[in-house]
């Protein structure tokens, strides 16, 4: 499956500031339908993600970023 990215526009990564990215999170299908009825993203930052020191850094500064 190829990744879809969709840039989320003046949204900035909390840690790097560079432009966040929309990925698919969740494809839910309906009942007998072959092709996703929905798909939900989150958003998502390359650099950071991809960083072993910087992940759990990221993860804590979304989860604060979406309580507030």
């Amino acid at each position: 499956m190829r990744r879809m990215t969709h840039e989320l526009h003046g949204d900035l990564c909390p840690l790097c500031r560079r432009p966040l990215t929309l990925v698919p999170d969740v494809i839910v299908y309906s009942a007998g339908v072959p092709y996703p009825t929905r798909i939900d993203y989150l958003p998502h930052c390359d650099s950071c993600t991809s960083d072993p020191l910087d992940s759990q850094k990221w993860n804590d500064a979304m989860n604060a970023r979406n309580e507030s």
